[in-house]
């Protein structure tokens, strides 16, 4: 019985999204721009949190990483002062990556106080520019975190400081944009708590902490990977004994078209030799490979690598610190078709595919990448940058989706294949309110896939309902991450641990989440619990949860159903209240599964 039921509904899914889609053009790893900024603390108190310059070999090593052509780098050093800013510039040629890092190499004079908030905002605001408007823009902010306001001659205080850390911080989150910040901690003063702040309130993740430049690697790798679609292989870590040392590494098959051996080492390289997958040496010739040093690294670029396995020997002084990752770049295309029961508006349903293929545009089916993927689909609110997710699940050499529309407006639609090291995503897709090119047809055979459908649905149901006769619902593990915005002023976000605060349950209030994860009753009251008292969160069977509505509040995000919200696994919903005082609150819940 259960083999009839997925047949009737791979077959209902197959028929219907062959007819009224809009096709995407795919953007792989290769094609996707990644827009970036390096906001670099120059402060005198960097002499003793950064005395190797890890924050400049920082951008050296990212724009070494690069793939000529998708890259737009920029850089602002601040101290009391914005001390130097440069836009984000295209990385196309060798020539271009070696003029900007000639300029970072004389960027290395530390003075004036830390004015964090004034850099914060004026990265932001470069960044959101609608000149930069690739798949990736984000902010990677060194510093050892800590805002000491003096030596100004404006008699700029603290509090503006701080004013402008909050509208750096709206800026960049409205216009999707996350901060990472990396913490420079030499001499174990870093103010970690001002990073995290910064980096959660723009949904970055977890703030970096680093005392070596050997953590560069990692750091700037999982940056990387994240907006690129690039995978990253942690190889080898040792420490030399003089003599050489062989790594070896695979490639997979054509569909890597960049190979970056990132080696890290705490002091000289005495040889680097490396050799292809017939074991014949490669030349570092610019063509074959290229070779790109830095103080504490060796990169090797291999274009259109052969498939099969590679070394790489290396030779080291002895008792070197050596770190070696692979980060392949992949040239996997991404192809999303849309397709809706109506003309765009509220409560539309919409029905995504995604087809990964590779470079001839045959679907990729290999189990072995396939299943090491989980999909979504993004949908944005263009006019404030909300997201929410729907996901998506793999069948017959596609991932497929519904999702419902929130509200009357126009949004966008892009696909994503992910897992912890690898972002692969399709173009983006806009859905323009009362468009109705993508409402699929109807005609006989539209009525007998529905009946064929409902049948399928209804065994579905009845075998579901028999199954859960005396059967306890099992309650599932998850965390709610909720951020408070009280009167433009954002706190960073709290954890509710779903499983530890309500073991057995499947419901609870806001007003006990507020509660228990805020100390302040200003934050846990930035909607009134008269209010918050009446809104359940309920952990549905599928594992999803479930937010209900109640008057008075604006929602945004998540799938909306009847007086629900609901939100798979990432997604999140904003609630909006104007208290009495005319103050605007707002508060985020994102869920996520553990």
């Amino acid at each position: 019985m259960k083999r009839l039921i997925s047949a009737f509904l791979v077959m209902m899914i197959a028929v219907l999204t062959a007819f009224g889609t809009v096709d995407a053009g795919a953007v792989g790893a290769t094609t996707g721009e990644v827009d970036v900024i390096f906001l670099v603390d120059s402060s005198r108190s960097m002499k003793k949190s950064d005395p190797d310059l890890i924050r400049l070999e920082a951008i050296e090593l990212f724009s070494d990483l690069c793939t000529l052509g998708s890259t737009k780098i920029g850089f602002v050093l601040f101290g009391s002062e914005i001390n130097y800013s440069q836009a984000p510039v295209a990385i196309d040629t060798e020539q271009d990556r070696q003029k900007l890092k000639e300029t970072v190499s004389g960027l290395d004079e530390l003075k004036g106080s830390t004015d964090i908030g004034r850099a914060v905002l004026h990265a932001a605001e470069m960044l959101a520019s609608d000149e930069y408007a690739g798949n990736g823009k984000f902010i990677v902010f060194l510093s050892d975190g800590k805002t000491v306001i003096s030596d100004n001659k404006e008699g700029r205080t603290l509090e503006d400081s701080q004013s402008d850390l909050t509208s750096g911080i709206v800026t960049a989150r409205n216009a999707g944009i996350p901060i990472y910040t990396v913490g420079l901690n030499a001499n174990g003063d870093v103010d970690e708590a001002e990073l995290r702040y910064i980096s959660a309130s723009t949904y970055a993740d977890d703030t970096y902490m680093t005392d070596s430049a050997g953590d560069l690697s990692e750091i700037l790798s999982r940056i990387y990977v994240r907006h690129t679609g690039a995978e990253n292989l942690s190889l080898d870590d040792y420490s030399s004994d003089g003599s050489d040392h062989e790594v070896g590494f695979e490639i997979a098959d054509a569909s890597v078209v960049e190979a970056n051996l990132v080696i890290m080492h705490s002091g000289g390289l005495d040889d680097i030799r490396l050799y292809g997958a017939d074991g014949t040496p490669v030349l570092f010739d610019g063509t074959s490979a290229v070779l790109s040093r830095g103080d504490i690294y060796t990169l090797v670029k291999i274009p259109k690598p052969q498939a099969g396995t590679w070394n790489v020997s290396l030779r080291a002084p002895k008792n070197t610190e050596v770190d070696v990752n692979c980060i392949l770049t992949r040239d996997y295309r991404l192809d999303l078709s849309v397709l809706s029961d109506k003309a765009i508006a509220k409560d539309t349903k919409l029905k995504f595919r995604a087809v990964l293929t590779d470079p001839d545009s045959a679907a990729i089916t290999d189990e072995a990448v396939i299943n090491k993927l989980s999909g979504r689909v993004i949908l944005t609110d263009p006019e404030t940058g909300a997201k929410s997710e729907v996901a998506m699940t793999y069948s017959d050499g596609a991932f497929t989706g519904e999702g419902v529309l929130a509200e009357d407006k126009d949004y966008t639609v892009q696909a994503s294949l992910y897992n912890d090291t690898t972002d692969i995503r399709s173009e983006i897709v806009t859905l323009t309110l009362g468009d109705e090119s993508i409402i699929e047809p109807e005609g006989p055979l539209k009525l007998i896939l529905i009946c064929v459908g409902a049948a399928a649905v209804l065994i579905a149901l009845i075998i579901f309902i028999i199954k859960k006769i005396g059967e306890n619902i099992r309650m599932y593990s998850g965390r709610l991450v909720i951020t408070v915005n009280t009167g433009g002023m954002p706190y960073p976000p709290a954890n509710f641990d779903l499983a530890k605060k309500v073991p057995g349950k499947r419901k609870v209030m806001l007003s006990t989440v507020m509660l228990s994860v805020f100390d302040s009753a200003e934050t846990a009251e930035a909607i009134p619990k008269s209010i918050t008292s009446g809104i359940a969160i309920t952990m549905a069977e599928s594992g999803d949860i479930r937010v209900s509505k109640v008057r008075g509040i604006e929602y945004s995000g998540g799938i909306t159903l009847g007086k629900n919200i609901i939100l798979s696994n990432a997604n999140r919903v904003t609630l909006r209240y104007t208290d009495s005082a005319g103050t605007n609150n707002t508060v985020i819940i994102q869920y996520m599964r553990t």
